[in-house]
Order: structure tokens, then sequence, then C-alpha cells
């Protein structure tokens, strides 16, 4: 089922599978921010959540309490729906995944995701809450992985990162979508911009220390803005577009987590960037999305 919301400025559509946003429609100038692939060859999603993991995990598994599970990249909420849904008027909407006996099977614990898309004047806020319902802290990482649309070559288009000073370092990445453990500062980087380009990211996703920072605007190189990200809640965030395709959209995606470092399955309360929620507690992710 899908789900509209709206004002006068802007429509968004959500999928209730995976709570995908599918469409973000500015009405004035009739332009989709989101990315929709009309034969799937490219990429066939569009703005995915991404929980309990991100990214890849060694040999597809992981391990809690020396217990091993099977983990896919990304994580499985992109693939089940939200099973609860509540509309507030026109322009919110909130959506709940609860865990299953189905989900328990990858990752044995009760969860509740719930996530609040909110329509205002100035673009879209949305909240995403993490509830471990469970007896036992529990380990996990959430991301928001949209592929924001582009005009034209990727190399008319920049990045800024605004609230952190220190030059822009990455997550070294061998073999791709694993981490090699190397963190580095990222060379080409003009301060806190980063030309943007195919080549730049030909070799797979670029992963950045988005601690400290509060927006990443998307620009064109004359000066436009395209979007503006409040990512101040994510301590990462990746840029990716598909591999060698040229394609006409660029994933910015704010990150709660990280891949594996290469090498064997990791118990996943050690694992570096997860976040270990007190059994009874919940995590909030706040975001804000304003077009140009």
């Amino acid at each position: 089922m899908l789900i509209k919301i709206e004002n006068k400025k802007y429509m968004v559509e959500i999928n209730e599978l995976g709570a995908e946003i599918t469409h973000f429609i500015n009405k004035e100038t009739n332009q989709d921010l989101i990315w929709n692939d009309p034969d799937g060859t490219i990429w066939k999603r569009h703005a995915p959540l991404l929980f309990p993991a991100i990214g890849g995990s060694n040999e597809d598994k992981y391990f809690i309490k020396d217990k091993c599970y099977s983990m896919k990249q990304h994580g499985f909420a992109r693939d089940y729906p939200f099973d609860e849904i509540h509309k507030y008027g026109d322009t919110k909407v909130v959506l709940q995944q609860h865990a299953t006996s189905k989900t328990k099977e990858n990752f044995p614990f009760n969860y509740v995701i719930q996530v609040t898309y909110e329509l205002t004047q100035i673009g879209l806020k949305a909240e995403f809450t993490i509830e471990n319902v469970d007896f036992y802290s529990m380990p996990f990482a959430f991301g928001f992985h949209p592929g924001w649309n582009i005009a034209d070559d990727l190399s008319n288009y920049e990045l800024t990162l605004v609230g952190n000073d220190t030059p822009i370092a990455y997550y070294g990445i061998d073999p791709a979508p694993l981490r090699n453990g190397n963190i580095d500062i990222l060379d080409g980087a003009q301060g806190q911009t980063i030309p943007l380009s195919y080549s730049f990211l030909d070799d797979g996703l670029v992963i950045l220390d988005a601690h400290g920072v509060k927006y990443a605007v998307l620009k064109r190189k004359n000066g436009e803005k395209i979007l503006k990200l409040n990512i101040a809640d994510f301590p990462y965030l990746t840029l990716w577009s598909p591999e060698k395709k040229c394609a006409p959209f660029i994933c910015i995606e704010p990150f709660a987590g990280l891949p594996d470092k290469a090498g064997k399955p990791v118990d996943w309360y050690k694992k570096l960037g997860n976040t270990i929620l007190p059994a009874g507690s919940h995590k909030d992710f706040n975001l804000v999305i304003e077009p140009n």
C-alpha cells in the first residue's frame, strides 16, 4: 500500500513496505527529488531504511553471545511491511514495524521501529525511533539510504558539510562493501566542500566521518542549492552511485553504523559504529530534508 502526505508545496509518497519514500515532489517545479528506476536496470530502490545492519557483514553472518546469525547487506527492515500505520491530517503519517518470529530468525530481539514523516513549509521532517522492548540490551545499526535525482553530470555538483571545521575523514573500503580498517583524510576536498564526480564513486561507496556535522548541502558548482539535510543525529554520511553507470542520481545517506571490517564475522556488541540499546529504552534519530 502506498501512503501520500502533502501540503501546498510538497507531496511525499511512502510505501508501507519498509516505510520507504518513493516520491518527494516539489509542486512548484513539478520535480521529484527521489530516484525512480522505470525498468529496474540501474537501482530498483528509492530511499530504503537500513536496520539492524548497515553495509556488509563478513560471510553474511554475525555473533550475539557466541551464537551465529545470518544477516544480509543492509539488514532486513526494508523488506518487511510496517504493520501499524496512523495518518494525521494530510501532512503527517506514523508507521511502525514490530519484530516477528521471522525477524527473530536473523535478529533475536523484540524491537519496534517507529517512523514519522511530516511535511512543513520548508520540507520533510523525519523522525526514526528504535525501541528495545526486550529484556536484554540490543546492538543495532540504522541508516537512511535515499537516491537523490540530479539533472545532469555529477561533476557539476558538490557537497558541503557544515558544523565541523576539521579536515574531512573517510573510512577505507576494501573489498567493497567491507571496511579495511583505515581512516584517512579525503584528498580533493576543498575545506568542507567535496567536488563530486562519477570517477570519485566508481570504486564503490565513500563513508565520511560526520561526527559534529550539522548539515550536508548538495548544490551545483554555480552555487544553486539542490537540498539540505540536517544530519546532526547521524555520526556517518555515505556517498554512493552505481559503479560505472553514470546514473542520474546520488545517494547521500545518513548512517548510525558501519559495515564490518573485512575478516571474520564479528560480535555485534563489540562492533564499531553500533548502538547498544538498553532493555526497555529507545533511541531517536531526527532528520530534516529541505529542498532548494
